[in-house]
């Protein structure tokens, strides 16, 4: 997951048919018999929603950011599930439902990132990915209407809310099985980050393809990057050789695909272009 800049709201979320929408189900729950969900929801769904989330995330997951255009149609995912939250293990209602078509509350989500699916993860084989989850610190603080939200101290990262990548790091830097994992980054007294620990447990963020997508990628990348590295030291032995520097030029153009917004994995390749920054732009 990377930080995502909030893009404008698209026009359907503030139309007529979206507050009909809102009042309708606000007055459903108004008089709530405690078990029924409330399930005609629609505008989420909209062409220019879905339109604008494609746009802001450059065709990629918010959760894992993986491409998903030439393989799976993306689901408009609910980051406050609309209907009902798992908690501790039970499917609850109500859920949301005042945020069904809340702009900050939708994303773009893959199927195994937003749904519950077999997943092989590092030692064990279980059911994985984000459905009805939406975990607080406290339960007691969960909000309940309107206005609520504040007061829970959420633990899903949120790519316009956060700066992911205070919380999540990438491993890279081995050729052992761990290489292309993400861990919860430890802040100075090297404690764990809860909100990454449980980003990569709800989102199934270890799972074994994901894990093999982000390890090819990184070792491409740092092919790419020891070239530059070694290029830089040549051009220390001879800077007035103008190939190398037009080597180097364009090695530097490679790079700078890994880390663009529409390229996969950006959070960690990110990560190690800044690990080898300081070798190939030494200060002068």
């Amino acid at each position: 997951m990377r930080r995502v800049p909030r893009p404008p709201a698209p026009p359907t979320l503030s139309s007529a048919k979206a507050e009909r929408e809102r009042a309708a189900a606000a007055a459903f729950y108004s008089t709530w018999d405690g078990a029924a969900k409330y399930g005609r929801y629609s505008v989420y769904k909209a062409p220019d929603v879905k339109e604008a989330l494609e746009r802001a995330f450059a065709n990629k997951c918010a959760y894992c950011e993986s491409t998903y255009g030439a393989t799976q149609p993306f689901a408009v995912e609910h980051y406050r599930p609309k209907g009902e939250v798992t908690i501790n293990g039970a499917r609850t209602p109500p859920g949301y439902y005042w945020l069904a078509s809340d702009w900050d509350n939708l994303l773009p989500s893959c199927t195994d990132c937003n749904s519950p699916r077999a997943q092989e993860l590092p030692g064990i084989k279980e059911t994985a990915g984000k459905a009805n989850a939406f975990p607080i610190a406290s339960e007691s603080r969960r909000a309940t209407r309107p206005g609520q939200e504040d007061r829970e101290d959420r633990l899903l990262l949120h790519p316009y809310l956060d700066h992911p990548e205070k919380h999540l790091e990438f491993v890279w830097q081995t050729t052992g099985i761990d290489e292309g994992w993400v861990r919860a980054s430890r802040n100075a007294s090297g404690r764990e980050s809860r909100k990454g620990q449980t980003t990569i447990k709800v989102c199934a963020l270890q799972r074994r393809g994901l894990v093999e997508a982000r390890r090819r990628v990184v070792r491409q990348l740092v092919g790419h990057l020891e070239s530059l590295a070694a290029l830089k030291a040549a051009i220390g032995r001879h800077p007035q050789d103008q190939g190398l520097r037009e080597q180097f030029e364009r090695g530097v153009a490679d790079v700078a695909t890994f880390v663009a917004d529409d390229a996969p994995y950006t959070a960690m390749t990110r990560q190690v272009v800044a690990a080898y920054y300081d070798r190939l732009f030494p200060p002068d």
